[in-house]
């Protein structure tokens, strides 16, 4: 076996211009590979904690008829008694806040502009490390000292012409079905990088909410922890411990709530698939061509050794480890090249605006072993399954027309 690496070794060296090149196609595979994925992994990765941070928390607990939409009333959805819940929940190690949540959809009026707009309560005191997580363009967050101040998202404050400091009025309708108003005051404008949240959203104190609702419940109980890595494991604790099946309540993880997370994910793990399968296939076109150059170059030499009584079999194997070499001499020149582009994208801080987005962020790749070790496999085996065909032609040439051939 030594020996057949040794030759295996020497035959691809045999031409460097070509192994050298070889090696850099598949090196710019793989290279290619790390990169995307590291970006993609950052993009997703980003998109799901501002996703946690402004809207979903990490876990929600409220009524089952709430899931389900199947209440007759909406305020048969409502959680009364909910400080005693959040008590409980703020007993695991892992609970960073705990707090009531009111959403409900209201017109927002300045002058003679109005326009339906999602309202979401957050508990500015119990909440105020996850309001950090707002970008203010102008103005600051809610205060929990000021009951009747509101914050409004940039596309929303566009439409309507609202700045910081302005008088704005909200009318809603209570649970009971009774009209309700409440003047406020506009704390700032803030942006959260997507865009379809900024452009119909702002946010309310929950005791504001609550006075616009005419309401002392809440919809949700909306949980943050101390790492999204803990979700699986708080909601399986907290569902054991609350006996919240008795209670006619159930808890939700991020990822249940966050439908667009979900389509995001899914759309880059398809894509991600195409794109590996492109790599593949353009390293199996590199390795076949220069097996086969090396095979048509060596065909006098296949046919000595096959009449000095070398089997088909052991020949496959000896153009398989060929490939392989340039497999593993093309992972390794593509993982130090992709280390290399990926700390110096990382280091430029290009600012790039993607589709959804309403403010750019910095391009940044993450390094992922996993990522690494993907590239690494796919770039040996497709090495050596690009190797099998040309091998099984040699493995198979008439031994007397081989010798024909040396010259």
């Amino acid at each position: 076996m030594w020996l057949r690496m040794k030759l295996a070794f020497r035959n691809t060296f045999r031409n460097v211009r070509r192994t050298a090149l070889n090696v850099l196609m598949i090196a710019g595979g793989v290279c290619t590979m790390l990169l995307f994925e590291g970006l993609v992994h950052r993009m997703v990765v980003g998109l799901r904690e501002t996703t946690i941070k402004t809207q979903t928390g990490h876990l929600q607990i409220a009524k089952e008829k709430y899931w389900a939409k199947t209440s007759k009333s909406p305020k048969e959805t409502l959680i009364q008694n909910y400080d005693a819940w959040i008590k409980h929940i703020k007993k695991n190690r892992h609970v960073t806040y705990a707090t009531g949540r009111l959403t409900f959809f209201c017109l927002l009026t300045r002058g003679d502009r109005s326009l339906s707009a999602q309202g979401i309560s957050f508990d500015p005191q119990a909440e105020a490390k996850r309001l950090r997580s707002f970008k203010f363009i102008s103005g600051h967050g809610l205060n929990p000292k000021r009951k009747f101040e509101v914050a409004v998202g940039s596309g929303l404050a566009k439409k309507l012409n609202i700045k910081a400091g302005q008088q704005v009025v909200l009318l809603g309708q209570t649970y009971d079905g009774v009209v309700n108003a409440l003047d406020m005051k506009v704390s700032g404008i803030f942006q959260t990088a997507i865009s379809e949240f900024d452009d119909n959203s702002f946010i309310i104190p929950l005791v504001s909410a609550q006075t616009l609702l005419d309401t002392k419940g809440v919809e949700q109980i909306v949980v943050g922890l101390d790492d999204t890595s803990s979700t699986a494991t708080v909601k399986h604790e907290l569902t054991g411990r609350l006996n919240m099946a008795s209670m006619g309540v159930s808890i939700r993880s991020w990822y249940w709530l966050a439908t667009l997370y979900r389509q995001v994910s899914e759309f880059n793990r398809v894509q991600n698939v195409a794109f590996k399968f492109i790599i593949m296939s353009l390293i199996l076109l590199s390795i076949m061509n220069t097996i086969g150059n090396s095979i048509a170059e060596r065909t006098g030499e296949i046919g000595t050794v096959r009449a000095m009584g070398e089997k088909p079999a052991s020949l496959i194997i000896q153009f398989l480890m060929e490939g392989m070499i340039l497999g593993i001499l093309g992972a390794g020149a593509g993982i130090l090249l992709g280390t290399v582009c990926g700390q110096a994208i990382n280091a430029l801080k290009i600012p790039v605006v993607m589709p959804g987005a309403s403010t750019f962020f910095y391009l940044e790749i993450d390094f992922l072993w996993s990522a690494v070790k993907e590239a690494a496999v796919i770039s040996v085996i497709a090495s050596a399954f690009a190797a099998l065909i040309p091998a099984f032609r040699a493995s198979r040439m008439n031994i007397i027309e081989s010798l024909r051939r040396y010259v």
